[in-house]
């Protein structure tokens, strides 16, 4: 090849680098300036200028939506529930001695004063008999004192027509002074004595009353000695066994004999949150189901409510009662009660502030 040709296609390579190097140039300073406006174009030209305010009006009219359905509707309230018995009461001892008889069982039915143990106590029986004796003694004395005072009132009796027969003597100087003085000092012990034996009477009255009532005290502890149920109900703990020396739960509690519940009406107790303890009333639907396979509901209604906020829970008491006849509900169950609260009065407006008077 030619040094001609050489030269040739080196200028001509020469001219394409040029034109090259030169668009890559001009391809540089479109890109380091063109963005810019065309970005800025970009973000000042939205495809529809109303689109935000119409969200925003949407979004704003769903949640006033949201709202008063929310007011003006009630929705379910679900919580969770235990099953009490109507009353439970715990037996205990009034005075000490040892079990001597036991009647019943847990699981018996019992009925309202009858009697489950028998205490034996020696000592306070004695106390009886030696009140009673009392009380006796005390009878006696107050009939010597009514005869006493029979006696007595005879002999002012006597005194007093004697007196007069002496003072007709003395009127007609057939008695002396001294006669009449004699007669008229032991009219004057005779009466003093009726007062005196009128005034051993009251007390011996006092005394008997006195007599009386240890006797009645003493014979009402001996009552003590039967345990006895305060209601209809079954009995659910025996903690005492024949033999057993039991104290007197006068001064400190000591363990209960046993204990009774009555079960044919049961309370179903629950907590409710607070924003939906304005709703529940008494009087209020309730549905109340048993936890397990079956799922068992019972309706009811609710009986009462606290009307206050436990402070540590922030939760209102609740309880339904059901009647349990058939002993189904048994106290200590779980169960769920489910609760339609009714639904707080709309507002037009925001509320007003109070002003103290």
């Amino acid at each position: 090849m030619s040094p001609f040709l050489w030269l040739r296609i080196f200028f001509r390579t020469g001219e394409i680098r040029h034109r090259q190097a030169a668009f890559s140039v001009a391809m540089m300073a479109i890109c380091s300036v063109a963005p810019t406006p065309i970005f800025v174009a970009y973000a000042q030209t939205p495809s529809d200028p109303r689109r935000p305010r119409t969200e925003s009006a949407l979004l704003t009219q769903s949640a006033e939506t949201a709202s008063n359905s929310n007011i003006g509707q009630s929705s379910a309230v679900l919580v969770p529930a235990t099953i009490q018995a109507f009353f439970v009461t715990d037996l205990y001892a009034k005075v000490s001695g040892y079990v001597s008889q036991i009647n019943n069982d847990i699981g018996d039915r019992i009925r309202k004063g009858q009697a489950l143990a028998v205490i034996a106590n020696p000592e306070l029986q004695a106390q009886f008999d030696k009140a009673e004796a009392a009380v006796q003694q005390a009878t006696a004395a107050v009939e010597v004192a009514k005869r006493q005072i029979t006696g007595m009132q005879a002999d002012l009796a006597l005194q007093e027509v004697t007196l007069r027969r002496q003072k007709e003597l003395f009127a007609g100087k057939a008695a002396t002074a001294q006669m009449l003085d004699e007669t008229q000092a032991k009219h004057g012990i005779s009466t003093a004595n009726v007062e005196i034996g009128k005034a051993k009477l009251v007390s011996a009255e006092a005394d008997l009353r006195a007599a009386k009532a240890e006797a009645e005290k003493v014979q009402a502890l001996l009552q003590y000695n039967r345990i006895t149920a305060p209601f209809d109900g079954v009995v659910t703990r025996r903690l005492v066994n024949p033999g057993d020396l039991v104290q007197a739960a006068i001064s400190t509690r000591t363990t209960p004999l046993f204990t009774i519940q009555q079960i044919d009406t049961v309370r179903v107790l629950a907590d409710v949150p607070e924003w939906s303890a304005v709703g529940i009333h008494p009087g209020l639907a309730s549905e109340v189901t048993l936890y397990g396979p079956g799922e068992i509901i019972f309706h009811g209604t609710v009986t009462r409510i606290a009307t206050a906020l436990d402070p540590a829970t922030r939760t209102m008491r609740i309880e339904i009662d059901l009647p349990n006849s058939d002993g189904a509900l048994m106290p200590g169950m779980y169960a769920k009660v489910t609760l339609r609260p009714e639904p707080r009065p709309a507002t037009g407006g925001p509320a007003e502030a109070a002003t103290p008077h």
